[in-house]
């Protein structure tokens, strides 16, 4: 048998039945696999179901879930996966707090914020437009702090429609912003394994909702002070130490300073949030959103 051919995998599993269990847990799996078989998420999950018939996930185009926190779907390639993330995976729902069995979730909501928004705004096209941002709705950062946000697809499509020049345009700008669930709580952060990236379409729709009128935000100093401290790892020896670096939203400066700790012979040290924002973007239109995105980095 040739074992350098073989690998074993250690899973995490989240399980939950909200007609049976009254709080979630996880279960702990290990899989021996051949290095040279295709295998994607799909697979992974039914050897799961193979080793505990309680495991269940959607059997359709909805199959969207979180390894170790990025949405990934059930045709994503298990090599791609472990060579970015590891041997060592946590398997969640999209969300948890709308889990009905496992991974297969209430996805009711999808569909709704389309329709009680700006659904009755949009063509054909706009629809099917929306329909593909399936996963970047669930990948919404916000909903970590408001069950209730919009989701980052309806800003998306909000995006398109008014760039489409949308004739109410109007209309469609008033009901993203509202007060407790619209585009004040979006703090955008790309959480799907390497999916599109909409950073440059949210600010652009922040612009536009905001008439370009921006106040010097703590995001806009924050920003400022890294362009020019791109050389505050310069700090003397730092030989054998164990580094962590908070480098927020700079994931680019975060890659070169940890190039910079390893050929001093320097350990870094990963932690959850390093590249993650911290209410930076929205302190001067949604400070509570921001304490709490602050409180969530300590």
């Amino acid at each position: 048998m040739n074992f350098k051919k073989r690998f074993k995998l250690n899973l995490k599993v989240f399980f939950f039945n909200s007609k049976t269990d009254y709080l979630p847990y996880y279960k702990h799996f290990s899989f021996i696999l051949e290095k040279d078989k295709d295998l994607n998420l799909k697979d992974i999950l039914k050897l799961i179901k193979s080793e505990n018939e309680n495991f269940a996930f959607p059997n359709n185009r909805e199959l969207l879930f979180r390894i170790n926190g990025l949405v990934v779907n059930g045709k994503e390639k298990l090599s791609d996966v472990t060579k970015q993330l590891g041997y060592e995976l946590i398997v969640d729902p999209v969300l948890k707090y709308r889990s009905k069995n496992c991974l297969v979730i209430d996805n009711s909501d999808f569909l709704h914020q389309f329709r009680r928004t700006i659904g009755h705004f949009s063509k054909k096209d706009d629809l099917m437009f929306y329909l593909k941002l399936y996963g970047v709705h669930y990948a919404s950062e916000t909903f970590r702090y408001n069950k209730e946000y919009i989701g980052d697809a309806i800003l998306i499509l909000a995006h398109k429609m008014l760039k489409d020049g949308n004739p109410h345009s109007k209309e469609i700008i008033d009901a993203i912003s509202g007060e407790f669930n619209g585009i004040d709580w979006c703090e955008y952060q790309n959480n799907l394994f390497n999916g599109q990236d909409y950073s440059k379409e949210i600010s652009e729709l922040k612009d536009i909702v905001y008439s370009g009128k921006k106040s010097k935000s703590i995001g806009s100093i924050c920003s400022r002070f890294i362009k020019k401290r791109e050389r505050v790892y310069e700090i003397g020896s730092i030989e054998n130490k164990n580094i962590a670096l908070y480098l927020g939203g700079s994931k680019n400066l975060l890659d070169r300073a940890k190039s910079k700790l390893v050929n001093r012979r320097a350990k870094y040290i990963s932690f959850g949030m390093e590249n993650r924002l911290a209410g930076q973007t929205i302190l001067d239109k949604n400070p509570k959103l921001h304490i709490k995105r602050l409180e969530s980095l300590c």
